[in-house]
């Protein structure tokens, strides 16, 4: 009888086994997967500082965005977007995961593996200053917020925002003068972001998009 008893309890644990893994909490979600993207362009008042500028709002700022989706984050067919000479924009990046939810601020929370790009502009034509902050205001290099200047006019050409996941140590070695070094691969890693959108620098009060 203790045989049948053994050989029965047994039976009834791999019977049980399966049923208990269905209380197991479900695997979690990459928190960097990025289903869509938007970059916004809001236009704020520039106040120089001797070697630097503060930015401050402005009432019926313009605002320029443009949305990337799908499997390659491609924006809508044909889009082009005007950004007027002299003016500064607050550079934003909206993200969200494949369940909707905004996710940007998952890059802001770790800034020692995160780092935007800006490429494509002709030299001289644009400049930018990163401005992400901690929750204790302390000033971030990462990119998903900056303030993006247009110094000179330029013909279309492709500007291509690319947000780098870097490898552990490499943050160290970026600078925020390298916020449009055409050599980013060189800060070994792998792209989260890599956004290009059709952009053209014209003169300042030319809203024909």
């Amino acid at each position: 009888m203790k045989k049948i008893s053994l050989v029965v309890s047994f039976l009834a644990l791999l019977f049980l086994a399966p049923s208990c893994s269905k209380d197991d909490p479900t695997p979690e979600v990459d928190q960097e997967e990025v289903g869509t993207a938007k970059l916004i362009f809001t236009e704020v008042e520039r106040e120089e500082h001797g070697d630097h500028a503060h930015y401050h709002d402005i009432e019926n700022a313009e605002v320029v965005s443009v949305s990337f989706s799908g499997a390659d984050m491609l924006p809508p067919v044909g889009e082009h977007l005007h950004l007027e000479v002299g003016k500064s924009y607050r550079l934003e990046l909206q993200a969200t995961d494949f369940a909707g939810r905004e996710t940007q601020q998952t890059f802001v929370a770790r800034p020692d593996i995160h780092q935007a790009f800006i490429l494509g502009a002709p030299a001289n034509s644009l400049s930018y200053e990163y401005a992400d902050e901690d929750a204790d205001g302390n000033a971030l290099n990462v990119g998903v917020t900056g303030y993006l200047t247009v110094n000179a006019l330029a013909n279309t050409f492709t500007l291509n925002y690319v947000l780098r996941h870097l490898n552990a140590g490499v943050k160290s070695r970026i600078t925020a003068a390298d916020w449009n070094n055409v050599n980013y691969n060189q800060f070994t890693g792998e792209n989260d972001l890599d956004l290009k959108v059709s952009v053209h620098l014209v003169p300042e009060g030319d809203h024909d998009h």
